[in-house]
């Protein structure tokens, strides 16, 4: 029997995934990273091109709440009015600030990450980026 919090992290999956798989999730969300390119055969040969590596999520996007302005990030900063929030299903990679999401094509910063619940069990991940 899953406990309570794998369950949760299971709805979420559901309510997150694309609405034509019967979701509310929106758009597309995706985490991008470049693998640096392997270096020349001789050292005065330059690397080949970093490989880009691109994860889809499943979630939602929207702008982030009043209670949220003025809340410092680990960047360094602040949250603004005109920064967004990011929900996802969990997918079981790993996340940092600094990261790059791309919000329907459009690349965006992320400034903070919050773990839902913050202990335990994942069941979303929110992101506020810039």
């Amino acid at each position: 029997m899953a406990d309570f919090y794998d369950e949760m992290a299971q709805m979420a999956r559901e309510m997150l995934a694309p609405t034509s798989e019967g979701g509310l999730g929106q758009g597309t969300i995706e985490l991008v990273r470049y693998t640096p390119g392997a270096p020349g055969p001789n050292p005065w040969d330059p690397p080949t091109p970093p490989t880009r590596v691109v994860t889809p999520l499943d979630g939602a996007a929207s702008g982030v709440g009043k209670e949220l302005i003025g809340a410092p990030v680990e960047t360094g900063g602040q949250i603004v009015a005109t920064d967004r929030q990011v929900i996802v299903a969990p997918w079981g990679g790993a996340y940092e600030p600094g990261d790059v999401l791309e919000l329907d094509g459009a690349p965006v910063t992320v400034l903070k990450i919050s773990n839902i619940p913050a202990v335990g069990t994942v069941c979303a991940v929110k992101f506020v980026v810039r």
